[in-house]
């Protein structure tokens, strides 16, 4: 019976030892993400953060279609947006897009007011003044309705 009873504490031991582990290992995860996403900012610098985004709204004025040469005298093609959408209290938000390569090949035909479905990866910049800026590398899109079809669904 003492044998039994020993077992069972020491049972109840390792139980509280696990969770004690398993909780410490909880606050050094939650400690590691912090640190990763915060970092002394100098002076002057810019400061950058980057995300993976999904993002609807309407194209705001022309999109602009470049060749550009990279350091290497390699050419690529570049298109260059902004889309318009509204925040959670209904102002209205501007966001730069850019499309490279291969992406540009669905932005390349899109017109001002075109309502389009975007996925990528969202580059956060504060600058020496302090205000932030917003720029969304394109990774995939979507045309959900042409201008053409915006205006006839809200004439209905």
């Amino acid at each position: 019976m003492k044998k039994l009873e020993q077992i069972r504490q020491e049972s109840k031991e390792n139980k509280d030892k696990i969770e004690d582990t398993v909780e410490r290992l909880r606050q050094l995860k939650k400690t590691r993400k912090k640190r990763k996403r915060t970092r002394e900012v100098e002076e002057g610098e810019k400061l950058s953060l980057f995300s993976t985004r999904r993002k609807l709204g309407n194209i705001a004025g022309k999109v602009e279609n470049l060749e550009r040469e990279n350091a290497n005298g390699e050419k690529f093609k570049v298109s260059n947006f902004s889309i318009v959408s509204k925040d959670d209290d209904g102002n209205k938000v501007y966001t730069n897009c850019s499309a490279y390569g291969d992406k540009t090949k669905d932005i390349e035909n899109l017109k001002q007011g075109d309502f389009v479905k975007l996925f990528g990866q969202v580059k956060i910049s504060i600058d020496n003044n302090g205000k932030e800026h917003k720029n969304v590398r394109i990774l995939s899109s979507k045309l959900l309705k042409a201008k053409e079809q915006v205006k006839e669904s809200r004439q209905e």
